[in-house]
């Protein structure tokens, strides 16, 4: 089977750092272990910025995937935004191969009936939805756009023998580690740490998500941090992240409230490096970290919470230890790249 792999990231370029051990797999999909199932790959590729021009890279996508040259059996994408076209195409019947899709929120129902029945129209064009999480799924199918047998819930996890490079060469040191780009809640965590001696160290990009910049939002909501808490903004590789946050005693992950699985991505390499985590209640994410024993959760915007859930690990070490071996326990059982790649493939091959 060939699949026509559709992503925003510049995949050869992440492809190519998976085989020299800078990129951790997960961050393509499944794209690394696909060939285990006899799936082969057709790489997209965007010549700009992808997130700045909408129109353009719809258009351009099209061109792109009903032009390309060589024979593929489906359209496998990790979004569909930019595939808009294509869908409605798909929609249409005037496009003939199956297109399946990683839906990072639940579907909604739009305002107005227009929009409504647009969208109900576009959902007919996807012939397989992957979500992270069941209530995302069940979110979805309560719109009655999308069917049951048309969707699966992917155990979506990290990268182990990634990471497993850093946890060999592990230091622990005493600091408390945030990263993340998307829609985090810096404010809160900042303002946590200043009722704390505790170190924090936060890195992450100027813009993320809804967040048009984290360091005029930080100059202007905080000011002057106090010595234990150091704000980075930072352009670092995924590796030199992984291994910052591999030396850390425990990760954070406070975010604000978005209907999708905010901090996903650090929930998961978290699990895979054993430490324990403190992160904000979001009730998108497949599993609940208190009832897997992997983790403490706060409220969104909770000061007082995060002040304490803080000072309970700083003060019960034995018991982050405990909580740390139990996620890298999670992780390694269900979820990870091997899994969450053989669930994607039998679906594929099914088509």
């Amino acid at each position: 089977m060939k699949v026509y792999y559709y992503h925003m990231i510049p995949v050869r370029s992440y492809n190519r750092g998976w085989y020299e051990g800078t990129v951790p797999g997960h961050l393509l999909y499944g794209l690394t272990h696909l060939s285990r199932y006899g799936i082969e790959c057709i790489y997209h590729t965007i010549p700009f910025n992808p997130y700045l021009y909408k129109w353009k890279l719809m258009l351009y996508n099209l061109r792109k995937i009903l032009f390309c040259p060589q024979h593929y059996d489906a359209v496998y994408a990790v979004t569909h935004t930019g595939l808009e076209l294509l869908i409605f195409l798909r929609a249409l019947g005037l496009y003939k191969k199956p297109i399946v899709i990683w839906h990072h929120s639940a579907v909604i129902i739009p305002k107005g009936i227009i929009r409504r029945l647009g969208s109900a129209f576009f959902y007919k064009g996807i012939d397989k939805m992957f979500f992270f999480s069941d209530i995302l799924l069940e979110e979805s199918l309560r719109t009655g756009k999308v069917k049951a047998e048309n969707t699966s819930v992917i155990h979506w996890g990290a990268d182990l023998k990634f990471y497993d490079q850093l946890r060999a060469t592990r230091q622990t040191r005493s600091y408390f580690i945030s990263t993340g780009r998307e829609n985090r809640d810096f404010i809160t965590l900042i303002r946590a740490f200043s009722q704390l001696t505790e170190p924090c160290d936060i890195y992450t990009t100027r813009f993320g998500g809804r967040v048009s910049d984290y360091e005029l939002l930080v100059q202007k909501e905080i000011g002057v941090l106090k010595a234990n808490i150091h704000f980075n903004i930072v352009d670092s590789t995924h590796l030199e992240m992984a291994e910052k946050t591999n030396n850390a005693f425990a990760v954070l992950i406070c975010c604000l409230n978005f209907p999708y699985t905010v901090g996903l991505t650090s929930l998961v390499e978290a699990l895979a490096l054993g430490l324990p985590i403190i992160v904000t209640d979001n009730p998108t994410f497949p599993f609940d970290v208190e009832k897997e024993k992997v983790g403490i959760k706060v409220a969104y915007g909770d000061i007082n919470g995060w002040v304490e859930a803080i000072q309970y690990l700083s003060s019960h070490p034995e018991e982050a230890k405990r909580l740390g071996e139990n996620g890298r326990q999670l992780a390694e059982r269900t979820y990870n790249l091997e899994r969450f790649t053989e669930e994607i493939a039998l679906t594929l091959l099914t088509l």
